[in-house]
């Protein structure tokens, strides 16, 4: 029979030795409990984790759009220049001041001094001042309206024609006025001509009436 002290002192050493092993792993546990709490406050105090944000920005979601700038509603003011055009009545007028009246007054007067001497029977054989007249008009600046310039461009060419044909008939030109032909030809350069001094007059009558544009001289006036 065993004794009571011995089996009870055995006993009470398993006793012993499950209490301090239960001991040990509650310590362990709960250290392990503190640990993976201090990795919970850490992770909620440092925001999204590395990874998910290199996760995030690999994905290549766009940004929300930006806004159009909404262009002015109204134009740009255009200049002056490119907004003002000149009236028909304003730039005639302008042609006729800057230079053109020179011109209408150059021509018109020796063609009446020709037409004149013509009427008078008297013999041209030198229409040099003419052509020159003539000549320098033609390369002068249009007038800047389409029916006053064809009239003067139309009585220029008149001028200059008749002219012509009178002055390749007369001696001068080489030409026979006792020959039938070179008869018929001044006859029709001097018609040539008077067509001419028609389609000047018209002009300087176009002038007044459309324009309110008047010589500073009369260029058909008798001298005498």
């Amino acid at each position: 029979m065993p004794r009571p002290g011995v089996r009870s002192g055995w006993t009470g050493t398993r006793a012993g030795r499950s209490a301090g092993r239960g001991g040990a792993r509650r310590v362990w546990c709960a250290a392990l409990l503190c640990a993976g709490l201090t990795a919970l406050s850490a992770c909620s105090d440092e925001g999204e984790p590395a990874g998910a944000a290199e996760s995030a920005a690999s994905t290549g979601t766009p940004s929300a759009p930006q806004p159009t700038p909404t262009p002015s509603s109204s134009p740009p003011s255009a200049s002056p220049s490119a907004s003002v055009s000149l009236s028909p009545r304003a730039a005639v007028t302008g042609w006729f001041t800057s230079g053109g009246e020179d011109q209408l007054v150059d021509v018109m007067g020796v063609a009446a001094d020709v037409q004149a001497r013509h009427e008078r029977d008297a013999l041209i054989i030198d229409f040099t001042g003419l052509f020159d007249t003539v000549h320098a008009a033609q390369k002068y600046a249009p007038i800047p309206d389409r029916a006053t310039q064809t009239a003067w461009k139309t009585a220029l060419q008149h001028l200059s024609s008749g002219a012509g044909d009178v002055y390749n008939a007369s001696a001068l030109g080489r030409g026979t006025e006792d020959d039938p032909k070179s008869r018929e030809q001044i006859d029709h350069g001097w018609k040539e001509f008077g067509e001419g001094v028609k389609g000047l007059k018209a002009l300087q009558t176009r002038l007044h009436r459309q324009f309110g544009l008047d010589l500073r001289t009369d260029p058909w006036a008798d001298p005498t």
